[in-house]
């Protein structure tokens, strides 16, 4: 008995059976270990470091341009990071069996799911957009960037992590629907490359690409939504929240209902 001390029952029936374990598991993968100092270290590190070279050099910078500035490496550079963790989560685990092992568990195929996307949807929005965005914040208000309030500057931290969510679920979909490591990886980051091919061939996509979150889509459009949201301007469009946050359920709701009857 005392060999099982260390194991806890699970209670939990139908969809959620192992779900509260499974959960414990995915979130100690990123606070109990060096994951989440670590990449809060990385982004606060690129994204702040580059800020403050251009805030304070010597030769001076446009104030109002500074938010934009901000935008293009917060909201472009993160999402890669998270198509290249969220790459392995699912078809790294089918293909060494590990999938079919936890599922023999008193697990749910359902929970499994979740507990891949739970648990790194915080972890990439804490590390990669609040965390280095507190520090970020700090650095424009002292330069005077056109910052409308923390209120404003919050929201547009939560149009930036939908803009990493995006990526995330898209990523874990296709980790669903394919046991190719290379089609899991390379349909995101083409789609993350080749938005701006999108737009030129068909500007009416500037209203639905997560693209113009952090790019302005033409100068007779105004600027991107996320400064615009941060300094109190009304965006040219909403279209790309609506859009991105629709393809989040989406993508999530796909990659639950595909799970359910996939051999393993």
């Amino acid at each position: 008995m005392a060999g099982n001390s260390e194991f806890e029952l699970v209670q939990e029936q139908g969809w959620r059976r192992g779900l509260r374990n499974l959960m414990r598991q995915g979130f100690a993968g990123w606070w109990k270990t060096s994951s989440w100092w670590v990449q809060t270290l990385i982004w606060a590190g690129i994204i702040n470091f580059i800020l403050a070279g251009v805030l304070w050099s010597a030769q001076g910078f446009d104030v109002q341009e500074a938010l934009s500035f901000y935008a293009i490496f917060a909201g472009l550079f993160p999402p890669i990071a998270v198509i290249i963790i969220m790459q392995d989560v699912v078809v790294g685990e089918k293909l060494s069996g590990t999938a079919a092992w936890v599922l023999s568990k008193p697990a749910s195929r359902t929970a499994f799911i979740l507990s891949k996307l739970a648990p790194n949807a915080v972890g990439v929005a804490a590390t990669m957009v609040f965390f280095p965005g507190l520090l970020a914040f700090v650095q424009l208000m002292l330069a005077g960037a056109p910052i409308a309030s923390p209120l404003h500057f919050l929201v547009g931290l939560g149009i930036f992590v939908l803009n990493l969510w995006f990526y995330l679920t898209l990523t874990l979909m296709l980790g669903v629907l394919t046991n190719s490591r290379a089609a899991v990886i390379a349909i995101p980051m083409a789609f993350a490359f080749g938005q701006q091919y999108l737009l030129g061939m068909a500007p009416v996509l500037r209203h639905f690409l997560p693209w113009t979150l952090s790019l302005p889509p033409g100068e007779a459009f105004g600027g991107a939504i996320v400064p615009s949201v941060m300094a109190g301007v009304v965006p040219f469009s909403w279209g790309p929240v609506i859009f991105v946050s629709v393809c989040i359920i989406v993508f999530s709701v796909v990659s639950l209902w595909r799970f359910q009857d996939q051999e393993l």
